[in-house]
């Protein structure tokens, strides 16, 4: 029985290796085309599940490049908390986290690595609500700058993708470093 599960660890391990790999025939054929004619053949969409980050906690992220040095992200996460104190209080306190960011693209030569760099807003729609002998209820928008910095493993053809990097945070009064890594997919398509 163990046997199987080794067999199947080693069947998983080569076949990552085999995806995340770039493809060195791939590679040196794209450098006989223009810059443009590259980033036509190149897969411009990625979907992708980040851990911390710009979502707060988590999100997930459409990311579209639309230039050969140019992208645009956009998320969402949504957070939900329900508390009780015996039958004298109970409230909900959630939150909805939209992140937006457009960043710059910097490929280092001949590899399907990068190097992000980019600004946006994460807008966090926040409410709360209180039951007690009166209930009581707010709602706001708190907008949330943000910066990344990340390495970004993007290969041209599509396939795995990952981020790993710093995603600092401009709450109000308070400066929030903050760090994100994600795993997704990159593929073709309009």
């Amino acid at each position: 029985m163990h046997q199987k599960y080794t067999v199947l660890a080693i069947a998983l391990v080569t076949l990552f290796i085999g995806v995340a790999k770039p493809q060195p025939g791939i590679a040196q054929d794209m450098r006989q085309y223009s810059p443009e004619e590259r980033f036509s053949m190149t897969a411009k969409n990625s979907l992708f599940v980040e851990g911390l980050g710009i979502g707060v906690l988590y999100s997930f992220n459409y990311d579209r490049r639309i230039a050969p040095t140019w992208n645009v992200r956009i998320g969402f996460s949504n957070y939900r908390i329900d508390a009780t104190l015996s039958t004298i209080l109970s409230g909900t306190a959630s939150a909805v986290v939209i992140p937006l960011v457009g960043s710059y693209l910097y490929n280092f030569p001949e590899s399907p690595s990068y190097l992000e760099m980019g600004a946006g807003i994460s807008s966090a729609f926040l409410a709360a609500s209180a039951t007690t002998v009166m209930p009581a209820s707010a709602a706001t928008y708190l907008p949330i700058p943000t910066l990344v910095l990340m390495y970004r493993l993007m290969p041209t053809e599509g396939g795995f993708s990952l981020r790993a990097g710093v995603t600092p945070l401009f709450l109000p009064a308070l400066f929030l470093p903050w760090l994100g890594v994600s795993l997704g997919w990159t593929f073709g398509g309009f």
